[in-house]
């Protein structure tokens, strides 16, 4: 045999033996993610509630409009609060309403930035005082609620900080970290575990339609890697980072 063939040999069993390691790095890594059985986009809301009963007569929004601090949501006239006012007392206006003790009106407005998700008031309707009018899901923070089902062994892998993905209804994925995790058995040795992942990626203006509050998404996360193959994964995935592959 020649040396070029002994080269060739050699080469071809050490490319192999490359592929074979890196193929188990791979599966590795693969072993310790978890999909999710559900996942949803999150984001705080505010409900527009009627302080006094009284008579819807102007709706200034509709489903589904942006609205900023302060716009004007309803106005509503109240038999209740102007005989109130007649007896003397004097409510203050606030941020979220303004008050006419002269007309008997009051009107609501937006107290924060976002868009309505739903309306419960309609011009001519009567309201009983505390009734839900609106409600307004805050512009900004946007977080995903997830559901896991994991086996004990799984559940004890999870970490508070450890890294998710997040993949959006276009199949745009984007990057989070396990923010809270709650757990609660299945009753059949399993644990469905709920997981809220943070991500600044949900508040990229350009996503605004993809993160709407109640948005179905899928979210991978991360196990915590016990094995002994753990360094290497490691080492290999950030050199991978490193070179712009990952």
């Amino acid at each position: 045999m020649t040396w070029i063939n002994r080269l060739k040999l050699w080469g071809g069993v050490l490319g192999i033996a490359a592929l074979v390691f890196a193929l188990t790095l791979l599966f590795n890594q693969r072993q310790n993610r978890v999909a999710s059985l559900t996942a949803s986009v999150d984001a705080p809301t505010l409900i527009v509630g009627s302080s006094y009963g009284g008579v819807v007569t102007e709706r200034y929004v509709r489903q589904g409009d942006f609205v900023t601090a302060g716009d004007k949501l309803f106005t509503l006239s109240s038999i209740q609060f102007q005989q109130d006012a007649g007896n003397g007392l004097r409510p203050i206006s606030t941020e979220a309403y303004t008050l006419d003790p002269a007309s008997g009106t009051i009107t609501y407005k937006a107290a924060s930035s976002g868009y309505v998700a739903s309306i419960g008031a309609e011009p001519g309707t009567f309201l009983a005082s505390g009734t839900p009018m609106a409600v307004v899901v805050a512009d900004g923070e946007r977080t995903v609620t997830a559901r896991f089902e994991l086996e004990p062994t799984e559940y004890g892998r999870v970490e508070q900080g450890a890294e998710a993905r997040i993949v959006l209804p276009n199949n745009q994925t984007v990057v989070g970290r396990v923010a809270e995790v709650e757990v609660n058995a299945s009753g059949e040795g399993s644990a469905i575990t709920r997981v809220t992942i943070a991500s600044d990626a949900l508040t990229n203006p350009e996503l605004a339609s993809l993160t709407r509050r109640d948005t179905p998404v899928m979210a991978i996360m991360d196990l915590r890697d016990d094995g002994w193959l753990a360094g290497p994964t490691e080492d290999v995935l950030a050199f991978f980072t490193k070179i712009g592959l990952r």
